[in-house]
């Protein structure tokens, strides 16, 4: 049997058609239109799965048997709703799935975006050899997912393993979610950022400037270069971030007993000058019987985990 995944970004939407193995055989990618109701939007992402049916050939479309979408925020997946999609107008308690699957006829399957990726990376990436794993997507924002003993954890308002919403620094006042000093405020795009600004502020010597002029466009993987370069400022910044990292991992690993920790997302390709500090604090505060630190490591699927996840997550829901 194949099934189909759709993976819906706030600036893109991507639908593939996906085997057994987790293999793309087919894909297409469209605009999402973030500011178009739902009226509107549903019958395109409705229609961009027929397309693909379509492209795929009469043999191939009939041996589709259901479709499974990640959508960008909290879901009740046994009703099909999104209960609020942030970026997405409209998307307030909004039933998915029952439209889409009465237009094209096949059962359709949702769940958090974050949890696709999720499940992409445990049966097909780099979580496929082991049981129980925790994964971040850290960019913006941090998404989150945890696999235990090879079931994907939803939890019971369906907002499992949110771990970019724990509290990770007592002093902060920035914080998302309804809470504070969150690991998302502490380690996502903006506050790299601004920790590498805050030390330029105070003088000190910095290739970044010369790696980022307008430091108004500064980006994490601008600082990443500067690290790998040498620069002390770069490699303090990656330091602190994943100091703040490492206490959120490490709350998971002793509450759940993963045994792998993924990581991926646009600020995971900074590559060992995150990844070599991240192991450091992380052994710093475990033991070796508790987590090996070299279980931490990037994901292998890059931006198809969570449209491979999402076809997945129909082909197990039947």
């Amino acid at each position: 049997m194949l099934t189909i995944g759709l993976d819906l970004g706030g600036t893109t939407f991507n639908v593939a058609c996906v085997n057994s193995n987790g293999e793309i055989l087919h894909s297409r990618e469209e605009e999402t239109r973030q500011h178009e109701s739902p009226d509107r939007m549903l019958p395109r992402l409705a229609n961009a799965i027929l397309q693909l049916l379509n492209d795929l050939g009469a043999e191939r479309s009939t041996q589709v048997g259901a479709i499974g979408v990640g959508v960008p925020g909290p879901v009740k997946h046994r009703e099909g709703i999104c209960v609020y999609a942030p970026n997405l107008t409209g998307w307030t308690n909004l039933e998915v799935a029952a439209p889409i699957g009465s237009t094209l006829g096949l059962p359709v399957f949702i769940l958090n975006d974050a949890n696709a990726a999720t499940l992409g990376e445990a049966r097909f990436g780099a979580g496929r050899d082991i049981d129980s794993m925790l994964m971040l997507t850290l960019g913006t924002g941090i998404g989150s997912g945890l696999v235990l003993n090879d079931r994907l954890f939803i939890g019971h308002s369906e907002r499992g393993a949110e771990v970019g919403h724990i509290t990770v620094d007592f002093d902060s006042k920035r914080g998302s979610a309804g809470n504070i000093g969150t690991l998302e405020s502490a380690c996502g795009r903006d506050a790299i950022v601004w920790r590498a600004l805050r030390h330029l502020s105070s003088g000190r010597a910095s290739i970044i400037s010369e790696i980022c002029p307008d430091l108004a466009a500064l980006t994490p993987l601008d600082i990443a270069r500067a690290a790998e370069q040498g620069d002390a400022v770069a490699q303090n910044v990656w330091d602190e971030t994943a100091v703040y990292l490492a206490v959120g991992i490490v709350n998971v690993v002793f509450t759940a007993d993963v045994g792998r920790v993924v990581i991926g997302g646009g600020i995971a390709q900074a590559g060992e000058v995150l990844f070599a500090p991240l192991r450091r604090a992380v052994a710093a505060r475990t033991s070796k019987l508790t987590f090996d630190v070299g279980e931490i490591m990037p994901a292998l699927l890059g931006p198809s985990a969570g449209v491979i996840g999402a076809a997945q997550w129909a082909r197990e829901q039947i």
